[in-house]
């Protein structure tokens, strides 16, 4: 028995809807954003090692894999700014919070929007062909 005479929950289970997701996938993102800074802070400080190996390291990034890791990251970039913003509508506005659902689909909605032409943008020397020969 706890303080207040109710018996204590025995192993509590989150069900995972939509706010746990939304909470997953920011968290994702934002580790994905921040992988990526460390790996662009190391990439242009080459500059200073090597102008040849800064040269050979971006020479990398027109190939189709690292293209398709770029698109990747141009969705979770997407996906942690609109988030962000439906978690501070949450903060500041109260009624918000009975529309989170609401509000989660509209982040996917705007990512996909905004990703979708972005990650065309991104592959487009290889949906062209201009880059494979």
């Amino acid at each position: 028995m706890t303080a207040t005479g109710s018996a204590p929950r025995v192993n509590p289970v989150y069900r995972g809807r939509s706010g746990q997701w939304a909470f997953v996938g920011h968290r994702v993102s934002g580790m994905l954003v921040f992988l990526f800074l460390l790996l662009h802070i190391v990439d242009v400080s080459l500059i200073n090692i090597s102008t040849e190996l800064y040269d050979e390291v971006h020479a990398l990034y027109g190939n189709v894999v690292l293209r398709l890791f770029e698109v990747g990251l141009l969705f979770a970039l997407l996906f942690h700014s609109f988030n962000g913003i439906r978690i501070v509508m949450v903060d500041v506005f109260p009624g918000a919070v009975r529309r989170e659902r609401r509000l989660l689909s509209a982040v996917v909605f705007l990512t996909l929007a905004a990703g979708i032409p972005g990650g065309y943008v991104i592959m487009k020397p290889f949906i062209d062909g201009t880059l494979l020969g």
